[in-house]
C-alpha cells in the first residue's frame, strides 16, 4: 500500500469566521533604483506603456438596475436629481475604491522579485487585458532561467483609489482572488502586497469574500448565501453606503414630481448624516475607517446589516490586541486615536467632517489656513506656547504639523497623519498610546466611544468571541500559546444549541489546541487530554453544523474541523462527504489534498488522482500533491512518478 499518510492531517486555513483579517505588516521593499532590490524591466515590448482596458466615466458606478438587491437604486439613479453632487463624488477616492482597470492603473512591462518566497512577478499586457504572472525561481538568485510558471491571470478589478496604493483582483471561475502584486503610489512602482511579505506567502490563493469587499464595493449580494462567491452590483462606494437605501426616497420624489411644483414631501426616507448626532454620523465613516484586530458582529448579523443612521456598535464592535509584543497599527487607526484626544472629548462638535469633506477628495487650496481655522474655532483665546517666529521657521505655523504629526505605518511606503491630537514634545513619530505594559499578550480592548450602548450580556458574549478569535488567529500565524491558554469556559458559559457562532468557535478552539499540543514535545503530550480536546472539537462541530445549514464561514470552519477529526480517526468514509462539501463551497487546494488522502484508503484511485490534480490546478506551488502523485504512479508509470517527485523536491527548496 502506498504511504500517503505521512503528512499533517490539519490545514492552517486563513479563513477564520470570527476574525477580521486585515492587511498585515510588511517589510518595506528596497527602492526600485537599488540594484540589490531585484526590480527589473521584464521582456515586454513596451516598458513604459500604460495598461489599457475598458474605462469610462461611470465605470465606478456600474449597475444593472434589474439585478440590484431590494431597496437599492444605485448611484447613477441618485445622479439624475443630484448632478452637482455626483460630479463632486466622481472626484473623491470613494468613487475609485473598486473599478475596472484602465490606462491609469499602472504600467506594464515591469517585474519585481520577492526574495523571501523565491517568486518573481511580471505585469504585462495581452491584447486589451492586463495580466499578472507569477514564477517560482530556483537557486539563490532570481537572475536565472530556471523558473516554474505558477500563475498567469488577467486583472478583473482594481481595488483602491491610488491615494496610497492599488491592489488587483483576478478571477478563477466563481472566485475572486487577490494578486500578490500591489502598486505603491509613494514608491511609484510595484512591490509585494501587504500581508504577503514572508517566505510562505500563498500567491494567487487568497479568496476575496464579501467581507474583504465591504470597504471597497458599493452594493453586492451573495448567491446561495456563500460569502466566497459575491455578486458585485455596484463597484465603488456610492451614495447609498452613506445615505441608506434609496428606493423609497426615489419613489417619493418621482411621485411628487408628477404632482407638480406645489407637492409637499414630509419624510424623505433618506439619511442625511448632517442631521444625525455625532455618534451616528461617525458610525457611517467608522464602518470602514475604524481599524481593529478583530470585529465581532451582533448575533445573527453580518457587516452588511449595518444601515446608515444607526450606531455602529449595535452591528459591529471592534477590538484591538494589547500587551507585550503586540504591534501598534496606525494606517487606519484614526478613530481610535481621535476618540482619545482631549480636543475631541471636550468638544461636542469635533468629528471627521470638521476637517474632511466626504463629497470632495481634493484638499483646500490653502490647507494651512483651512485647518488652522478648525483649531482656532475652539482655541482662539488660547494661544500657542511657542513663539510665532519659531513656529513659522519650524513648520510654517501649521497646527497639525506639531499636534497631528505624520508617521510611518505598517503598510509599506505609506505614512499617515496621527489623529490623536496631542502635544508631541519628544518624538512625533511615536504613537503616544502605550499599552505594552499589559501582562497578557492576548488581551483585547474594545475600540468604541464610551459608554457603549449594549447590554452586559451582549458585551460579555462579544468579549469572549473576540478573545477566542484572536487566540485562533495567533495560532494560525504560528504562535500556539494564546490558544493553549485561552479559558474556553468564557464560551461554554454562554453557549446554547442555537448559537452556531459560539458552537463553531468552541469547536475551532479545541481543534487548534489539540493541533498545537500534538505537534509539540511528544513526551509532554497527555494522550487522555489530547483525546478529550479532539472529542470536544467533534462534539461542538456537529452541533454547529446542525444549526448552520448554509455555506457560511461558520459552516465552512465546522466542516473543516469535523473532517480533519474524521481523517485522524481514520474514518475516511465519514470524512469524504465533508471534504466534498468543502470543495464545492470554497477554493482551497488543501481541501482537495485532504480529500485525496481519504479517497485512497477507500481504494477510489481515480478519484484520488483527480483530487490531487485538482489541488495542483488550484495551487501549482503546493508541494504535497506532487509527492503523493509520485507515489501513486510509482508502480504504473515510473517515469511520470519520477517527474512528479522531482517537482516536489524542487518546490520544497
Amino acid at each position: 500500500m502506498l504511504d500517503l499518510f505521512r503528512h499533517p492531517f490539519f490545514s492552517l486555513t486563513c479563513h477564520v469566521v470570527w476574525v477580521l483579517l486585515l492587511a498585515g505588516c510588511s517589510r518595506q521593499e528596497p527602492s526600485a533604483a537599488d540594484p540589490q532590490s531585484g526590480v527589473s524591466a521584464a521582456n515586454d515590448s513596451s516598458n513604459a506603456d500604460a495598461a489599457t482596458g475598458p474605462a469610462g466615466e461611470h465605470d465606478s458606478v456600474v449597475t444593472t438596475a434589474e439585478s440590484l438587491p431590494g431597496g437599492f437604486v444605485g448611484t447613477a439613479t441618485c445622479a439624475e436629481c443630484h448632478p452637482a453632487r455626483f460630479d463632486s463624488y466622481k472626484q473623491t477616492h470613494h468613487s475609485r475604491s473598486l473599478h475596472l482597470p484602465s490606462a491609469d492603473d499602472g504600467p506594464t512591462g515591469l517585474a519585481f522579485h520577492h526574495l523571501p518566497s523565491h517568486r518573481s512577478y511580471q505585469v504585462k499586457r495581452v491584447g486589451q487585458e492586463v495580466v499578472h504572472c507569477e514564477d517560482r525561481y530556483f537557486g539563490d538568485s532570481p537572475q536565472t532561467a530556471d523558473t516554474f510558471r505558477i500563475a498567469e491571470r488577467p486583472v478583473e478589478y482594481v481595488m483602491g483609489s491610488g491615494a496610497f496604493a492599488k491592489a488587483y483582483l483576478v478571477r478563477d471561475g466563481d472566485y475572486l482572488l487577490q494578486s500578490p502584486v500591489t502598486w505603491y503610489t509613494a514608491k511609484d512602482g510595484y512591490a509585494i502586497a501587504p500581508g504577503y511579505d514572508n517566505p510562505r506567502q500563498r500567491g494567487f490563493n487568497r479568496v476575496i469574500d464579501d467581507r474583504c469587499l465591504y470597504c471597497h464595493a458599493g452594493i453586492l449580494s451573495l448567491e446561495n448565501e456563500n460569502p466566497n462567491t459575491p455578486t458585485i452590483h455596484e463597484l465603488a462606494i456610492g451614495c447609498e453606503r452613506c445615505h441608506g437605501q434609496g428606493a423609497e426616497h426615489t419613489a417619493i420624489y418621482r411621485q411628487a414630481s408628477q404632482q407638480g411644483a406645489d407637492a409637499e414631501v414630509g419624510d424623505s426616507k433618506i439619511v442625511n448624516p448632517s442631521k444625525l448626532d455625532r455618534r451616528r454620523s461617525e458610525s457611517i465613516c467608522a464602518q470602514c475607517h475604524l481599524d481593529s484586530d478583530v470585529v465581532v458582529q451582533a448575533e445573527g448579523q453580518t457587516v452588511w446589516d449595518f444601515h446608515p443612521g444607526e450606531e455602529l456598535v449595535h452591528n459591529s464592535l471592534a477590538y484591538k490586541a494589547i500587551g507585550t509584543g503586540q504591534p501598534q497599527k496606525t494606517f487606519s487607526n484614526h478613530f481610535d486615536q481621535m476618540w482619545q484626544s482631549e480636543c475631541y472629548l471636550q468638544s461636542e462638535t469635533l468629528s471627521c467632517v470638521s476637517c474632511h469633506d466626504p463629497h470632495a477628495s481634493q484638499p483646500p487650496a490653502d490647507q494651512l489656513t483651512a485647518f488652522r481655522k478648525v483649531c482656532l474655532d475652539c482655541h482662539a483665546d488660547q494661544g500657542c506656547s511657542q513663539p510665532i517666529h519659531q513656529r513659522q521657521q519650524t513648520n510654517g505655523d501649521a497646527c497639525t504639523a506639531c499636534h497631528m504629526p505624520r508617521s510611518p505605518s505598517e503598510v509599506p511606503h505609506a505614512s499617515v497623519t496621527n489623529h490623536r491630537i496631542a502635544i508631541y514634545l519628544d518624538d512625533p513619530s511615536v504613537e503616544p498610546l502605550d499599552e505594552s505594559d499589559v501582562d497578557d499578550d492576548a488581551a483585547m480592548r474594545r475600540v468604541a466611544l464610551q459608554p457603549i450602548p449594549l447590554t452586559d450580556q451582549d458585551l460579555q458574549r462579544r468579549d469572549a468571541i473576540a478573545a477566542a478569535s484572536w487566540s485562533i488567529l495567533r495560532s494560525i500565524e504560528g504562535d500556539p500559546e494564546p490558544v493553549r491558554q485561552f479559558d474556553e469556559s468564557r464560551l461554554v458559559d454562554l453557549v446554547n444549541d442555537k448559537d452556531a457562532e459560539l458552537l463553531g468557535l468552541l469547536a475551532d478552539v479545541y481543534r487548534r489546541r489539540a493541533d498545537a499540543n500534538s505537534v509539540g514535545n511528544p513526551n509532554a503530550v497527555d494522550p487522555v487530554q489530547l483525546k478529550r480536546e479532539r472529542d470536544l472539537s467533534h462534539f461542538y462541530a456537529v452541533k454547529a453544523l446542525r444549526v448552520e445549514t448554509g455555506p457560511s464561514k461558520i459552516r465552512q470552519a465546522a466542516l473543516e474541523t469535523l473532517a480533519d477529526k474524521m481523517m485522524i480517526d481514520q474514518s475516511f468514509d465519514q470524512a469524504v462527504p465533508l471534504y466534498e462539501e468543502l470543495t464545492g463551497i470554497r477554493r482551497d487546494a488543501r481541501d482537495w489534498y485532504n480529500l485525496a488522502l481519504c479517497y485512497f484508503p477507500l481504494r477510489q484511485m481515480g478519484k484520488t488522482e483527480a483530487a490531487l490534480r485538482a489541488a495542483i490546478e488550484l495551487d501549482p506551488s503546493y508541494v504535497k500533491p506532487y509527492a503523493s502523485l509520485a507515489r501513486l504512479y510509482q508502480s504504473v508509470d515510473p517515469q511520470l512518478a519520477a517527474q512528479f517527485q522531482q517537482l516536489a523536491q524542487r518546490l520544497s527548496q
